[in-house]
């Protein structure tokens, strides 16, 4: 897959999203697995991952600080809207 994919792209940011959040409520990993479930992958195939993580360290910060990920954190949520 090469960074111009689409798909590649979608994936990073889904990925970079997750690790935002996760990083901003104090978790320092991420459950591999969890994260291929998350962006459709099948069972079996995440099942295999499921003993795996990625570690969100302070080179994760800084890498947020250059995607300009802030703007990942900000709500999605249009004004207005009841969450139920």
């Amino acid at each position: 897959m090469q960074e111009t994919d689409p798909l590649y792209e979608y994936v990073r940011t889904v990925m970079l999203e997750v690790m935002a959040v996760l990083y901003a409520n104090g978790q320092r990993q991420l459950h591999v697995g969890a994260m291929m479930r998350l962006i459709g992958v099948d069972e079996e195939r995440a099942a295999m991952h499921d003993d795996d993580r990625i570690d969100i360290d302070e080179s994760f910060a800084e890498l947020a600080n250059d995607v300009n990920i802030k703007h990942l954190l900000q709500s999605r949520i249009p004004d207005g809207a009841t969450i139920h």
